[in-house]
């Protein structure tokens, strides 16, 4: 027994441990002290002389517990130092409500709803309001009103606090503002407390910091935000000077008008700024001079232009109105990528069919098969006058006494000729194989148009294919999926603060994927971010990846949603011995949609025209597949047009498709007269067979590929080969190949392929794609 690895073993859990309580320690012990010097900060902010609701506010916020301890006593430690032990016995029993009744409810229902903690606040605020003072509350109205306001102003700080320190992640724009508002409405009451803390008894430190945010905001967002931030901090400082509402006008007044120019430069839009504070303090001069507030905007002004523009860029980018995205038409642009593919497909399925259906015109006739006979045969005749023109009628009426026969028959007799216009034929044998050839062309010709209308037949088929394909883009664009409006904002407040002026489009295609496109001039500035990637996940809240674009564009950044799942493809092949050329051609590639496709198709025969066929079925299908059709619809198709070319240049090729959702693991493969394939799940291995025929074999009504659902989890396999391969119904020697394998793909590809040609010989094209699902890294 290992005595010294065991104890080690132990002192490393017991040290991993004690990392993990010390570092929760810290944080509640971080938690208490802010709300310890919350409370103590928050008792401190009175307003219009002797009201000071926002401690009760800030013990009701703390609930129950080691946070509300620390409230409690920060907030009777402020209520004591600012207005004095006398002052402060109606706020120390208020407090001592609040923290009663948050303890004695902590377990209830009650307390967990919103409204409970702002409720206990007011109602505290209330009672001992109304006990304090009864007599004082009937025959004054003036204090009447102040222990409203207090109740009022207890509730309301409650409820924005919990907003800021405990709001659940926004999901909806109205619970993005709600927040925002609710951490702006914080800030400004704790400043109400710095309020009359002074620098060299002329500058308040709180209307400092209260002018610094307002600069910022009115800088990086503009005339609006700028005006809604100073009314809130106007309103707060008016409140803790007690005075007229002169802060209120000057702030607001002068956050609009120097809105106006953030685009400006930080020189204009500080003179602008101090312009305006200097008109507001005008306007209330003989009443009462605002001195030390035009103090504090040029010191205020003086510090905002030494601040880095990357910190005026994150605190403006917490309350920027963002502008809708294109998410719209960014899903509209990308919608029509994918009828521009589709268009390009079908071009490519028109041009195939154009090659072999154009044929010269034939008429069938009867009275055109004696033509063409007297053409060949009466034309060097002594006689061809007199039967042709002078007896015209009567070899007319000789012809039609003999199509009667000659059409039951299908071949035309001496016998069936009138007895005088055989004897006065001088070539009548003659005559009568040209008529006979003549038929046999006719023949050739009814068939061919048999042949004509079935591919007009599967033509007009095409139209219902493009139908199921435009509905299925139909349903796309009336899904309820489309721009994400909450994400943009998101997004584009993330590259504000990093100063990018972008227009951005993040939107959810039919299937529900996150896609987000970035265009900007500016992306360098995103580009020199570390990680800038995982970042963009984050703002987004799922993992982002970027697609293999065959154009990079400096200006644009496309971003989807990563898939959970991953593949490993490996692929072996093998001529036929003697061959320069393999008729078998495989390709995988993943579609926009986070489908991965698998094909793999055997042209008849061996040698180049097999390779010309199979060729053709992977162009045609990967057109189709990647613009975003539907599998089925895409195999449907390809039986149409292989029945369509079908003609002089007969041929055909198998084909083998598998499409695995990257999502979910949901598989699904379509054979068309093709080699079985196998399925490995653990121990276990499944054999999907094919008995419909080559694409183009089976008839326009009767062309659907066999097709086998499933699901495959992490660690499935599946391999994939040509007849070559598995060319018969023994194949119980690929076990022992799986039992050797590893999880390379590209050696079990070969393996597979090395025994097949031991068992079967390199006697016809052989190619084997083995695939794996696994979890991405």
């Amino acid at each position: 027994m290992d005595v010294k690895g065991s104890i080690a073993a132990l002192k490393s859990v017991f040290a991993e441990s004690v990392n993990q309580r010390s570092s929760e320690n810290v944080v509640v012990s971080a938690w208490a002290l802010i709300f310890f010097v919350g409370g103590f900060v928050l008792s401190s902010a009175g307003m219009l002389g002797t009201a000071a609701p926002f401690g009760i506010a800030a013990l009701a916020t703390a609930g129950a517990g080691l946070n509300a301890v620390c409230c409690l006593f920060g907030s009777a430690l402020g209520y004591i130092f600012s207005g004095g032990l006398a002052r402060s016995i109606r706020y120390l029993a208020a407090i001592v409500i609040v923290f009663t009744a948050e303890f004695s409810f902590q377990d209830t229902r009650l307390s967990k709803t919103m409204l409970f903690s702002p409720t206990v606040a007011a109602l505290s605020a209330l009672a001992t309001g109304l006990l304090s003072g009864f007599s004082r509350l009937i025959s004054d109205g003036q204090t009447a009103a102040l222990t409203f306001l207090e109740t009022v102003l207890a509730f309301g700080a409650c409820y924005f606090f919990n907003e800021a320190l405990y709001g659940d992640e926004p999901t909806t724009e109205n619970d993005e503002v709600r927040h925002s508002s609710a951490v702006l409405i914080t800030v400004a009451i704790l400043l109400m407390s710095l309020a009359g803390l002074e620098l060299f008894s002329a500058v308040s430190v709180g209307r400092l910091a209260a002018v610094l945010i307002i600069l910022t905001c009115a800088f990086r967002c503009g005339s609006m935000t700028g005006c809604a931030v100073g009314t809130v901090f106007g309103i707060t400082m008016d409140l803790a000077a007690g005075e007229l509402p002169f802060f209120t006008m000057a702030y607001a007044f002068s956050g609009l008008l120097s809105g106006m120019f953030h685009k400006r430069g930080r020189l204009a839009f500080l003179m602008s700024f101090i312009l305006a504070n200097a008109v507001a303090a005008a306007c209330t001069w003989h009443a009462s001079p605002q001195i030390n507030e035009l103090i504090e905007v040029f010191t205020a002004s003086v510090v905002f232009m030494l601040l880095p523009s990357g910190l005026v860029s994150s605190i403006g980018a917490m309350l920027r109105p963002i502008d809708s995205g294109s998410g719209e038409s960014g899903l509209r642009r990308y919608v029509s990528r994918r009828v521009a593919g589709l268009s390009s497909a079908y071009a490519g399925v028109y041009e195939i069919v154009r090659r072999n259906v154009e044929q010269p015109h034939n008429d069938t006739d009867p009275s055109k098969v004696f033509d063409r006979a007297a053409d060949s045969v009466c034309v060097m005749c002594k006689d061809k006058n007199k039967c042709w023109n002078s007896d015209y009628m009567e070899t007319l009426s000789a012809l039609n006494d003999a199509t009667e026969a000659m059409t039951k028959r299908g071949i035309l007799q001496i016998g069936d000729l009138p007895e005088h216009f055989a004897e006065r034929c001088r070539t009548p044998e003659a005559f009568v194989a040209a008529v006979n050839g003549e038929l046999r062309a006719c023949a050739y010709r009814k068939h061919f148009a048999a042949q004509l209308r079935e591919s007009r037949d599967t033509a007009w088929g095409q139209f219902s294919d493009m139908a199921d394909i435009l509905g299925e883009l139909s349903e796309e664009l009336g899904s309820i999926n489309g721009a994400d409006h909450l994400a943009e904002r998101r997004l584009m407040r993330y590259l504000s603060t990093l100063d990018i002026e972008a227009d951005t489009a993040v939107y959810r295609d039919g299937r529900g994927r996150l896609r987000a496109v970035i265009e900007s001039s500016s992306l360098s500035r995103l580009y020199r971010q570390p990680d800038y990637l995982e970042k963009l996940s984050n703002v987004l809240g799922m993992r982002l990846c970027t697609p293999k674009a065959k154009g990079e564009n400096a200006g644009k950044l496309v971003l989807i949603q990563a898939e959970p799942l991953a593949v490993s493809v490996g692929i072996a092949a093998m001529k036929k011995k003697g061959e320069k050329v393999s008729g078998d051609k495989g390709t995988y590639f993943k579609t926009d949609a986070g489908v991965l496709c698998v094909i793999l198709s055997d042209g008849m025969g061996c040698g180049a025209e097999a390779a010309r066929e199979s060729r053709e079925v992977i162009e045609i299908l990967e057109k189709f597949l990647r613009s975003g059709a539907d599998p089925a619809v895409a195999m449907k198709t390809l039986n149409s047009v292989m029945l369509l070319k079908s003609g002089d240049n007969w041929g055909f090729a198998t084909v083998d498709l598998m499409c695995v959702d990257l999502f979910t693991g949901q598989t699904c493969f379509y054979k068309y007269g093709a080699a079985p394939s196998y399925v490995i799940n653990g121990k276990s291995i499944r054999r999907i067979k094919c008995e419909s025929l080559a694409p183009g074999l089976g008839g326009a009504n009767g062309g659907a590929p066999d097709t086998v659902r499933m699901r495959l989890k992490p660690g499935n396999t599946a391999i994939i080969a040509s007849d070559g391969v598995f060319g018969d119904s023994n194949d119980s020697w690929l076990g022992e190949v799986i039992d050797s394998a590893t999880d390379d793909m590209k050696l079990l590809a070969r393996d597979t392929l090395r025994e097949a040609e031991k068992i079967y010989g390199n006697c016809d094209d052989m190619t084997v794609l083995a695939v794996r699902v696994q979890t991405r890294s």
